[in-house]
């Protein structure tokens, strides 16, 4: 028998993981695809995920009734780190006649000969690669016969769905009470509500920033958190995206003045599993502002700058300029945090430069 192996966290299962695991069995001939959940630390995310027993049961509500999709709990009885060797190994021994072949994208393939007692894996196990947009079809392909040749590796490369679907994305939408419909298949959407997974992500952000800053700060965090709702229903920012960013955009002062937005993107990544792109910039972002901001960049940068608390000099004036003009209003915050830096004999950034040039360059050509 040959047997698909595909390993990931499904946090949650969405059909993005359905159509691949189906186009990769149909053209790969296989006869079965086990699905394998992988163990997640209970201190690696602050914020209340599904756990792996929840996960275990999504996946087969997902695809209850498909003779083709299997389900295996390995790693989560395993717990802790796993390897790839360690799993196929124990596959193995679960099912001696079976050739197992494991699924993987491009960019993991590319790594393979680092990967933990990879010379056993290659010579041992059978490989089905998913071509990803952004990788060099050329290169996945001289890797594969490269390996075939030293190893006797058996790789099978073919071409996979581009969905834009991101388990990080749905878990956000799905705490913001937006539609997961023709993402999540109806019976894990159920499962979830009543489960209450993917709940109280800003509560639990609140409760963090609360930990980590002073009552002053936190007062100054408040004011962004309202503003960045207000600009971002003002300007048709996602609000719950601006929530989230202004909840966290200053837990890591201690990074350094313009550095703790960097440091802020890489931790709510460690700490609350958060991926999405756009918000990782409106954090990273915040301090500096960048040529070409997003919609939910420009809100955040603009709260932080407005927020009530905020007593700078011209503070009054900015928010009674405020225009329905985004990028008016987000020149007129750059140009205004200019003249202070440099009325106080330091060096102004040059990012910061440069999205000053860049915005007053979009002035120029609507005036």
């Amino acid at each position: 028998m040959k047997t698909g192996v595909f390993g990931g966290s499904f946090d949650p299962v969405h059909y993005g993981h359905l159509i691949l695991a189906e186009q990769l069995r149909e053209e790969a001939g296989l006869d079965r695809v086990i699905f394998i959940p992988t163990f997640i630390s209970p201190f690696k995310l602050t914020a209340k995920a599904a756990d792996g027993e929840d996960r275990l049961r999504m996946l087969e509500l997902a695809f209850e009734g498909n003779p083709y999709f299997e389900v295996s709990d390995i790693e989560l009885k395993r717990g802790g780190a796993s390897y790839t060797s360690d799993t196929l190994r124990a596959l193995q021994a679960l099912y001696p006649e079976d050739r197992l072949y494991f699924i993987m994208g491009t960019d993991a393939f590319l790594g393979i000969e680092g990967w933990h007692e990879s010379e056993e894996l290659l010579t041992t196990y059978s490989f089905i690669v998913g071509r990803r947009k952004g990788y060099s079809d050329e290169e996945l392909d001289a890797v594969a016969e490269d390996l075939k040749e030293r190893c006797g590796c058996d790789v099978r490369c073919f071409d996979i769905p581009e969905l834009e679907i991101s388990s990080s994305d749905l878990r956000l939408r799905h705490q913001a009470g937006r539609s997961l419909k023709y993402q999540v298949p109806r019976a894990v959407i159920d499962y979830m509500d009543e489960k209450g997974l993917y709940s109280g992500l800003l509560k639990a952000l609140e409760d963090f920033a609360a930990e980590r800053q002073s009552e002053k700060r936190l007062r100054h965090t408040r004011g962004v958190v309202e503003c960045a709702r207000d600009f971002a229903l003002r300007y048709g920012a996602d609000p719950f995206k601006a929530m989230v960013c202004a909840w966290f955009h200053d837990n890591f002062k201690d990074a350094g003045a313009l550095e703790h937005g960097c440091a802020a993107a890489e931790e709510i990544k460690k700490r609350f599993g958060i991926s999405d792109p756009d918000i990782l910039n409106a954090l990273r972002y915040h301090t500096t502002g960048r040529p070409d901001m997003s919609l939910l960049e420009k809100v955040i940068k603009l709260a932080d700058y407005l927020e009530p608390s905020r007593s700078y000099p011209g503070v009054e004036e900015l928010r009674a300029a405020l225009s329905d003009d985004i990028d008016e209003a987000l020149l007129a915050i750059l140009e205004h945090t200019k003249e202070y830096v440099l009325a106080k004999g330091q060096t102004y950034d040059e990012l910061s430069q440069q999205a000053i040039d860049h915005y007053r360059q979009k002035a120029a050509k609507k005036a």
